[in-house]
């Protein structure tokens, strides 16, 4: 559902991202589930995490660097 909301439009480029908590809390989903879709977003370089400041949006530009 996040891909989703990537490739639609709904979260840009830049965009802070929902916590994972607020994800787990959405979907209804079990915290190892949330964490394994947040590390899937990264390895597509649809995500890139900043710590202490949250997910944010991959620019489409920079996707293939994160590769």
């Amino acid at each position: 559902m996040i891909k989703t909301r990537i490739a639609s439009g709904e979260y840009k480029a830049g965009e802070r991202i929902p916590s994972l908590v607020a994800l787990i809390e959405e979907f209804g989903i079990a915290n190892a589930t949330g964490q394994k879709v947040m590390r899937a977003l990264r390895a597509d370089g649809l995500i890139h995490t900043e710590p202490g400041m949250g997910s944010f949006v991959t620019a489409p530009e920079d996707r293939d660097k994160a590769e």
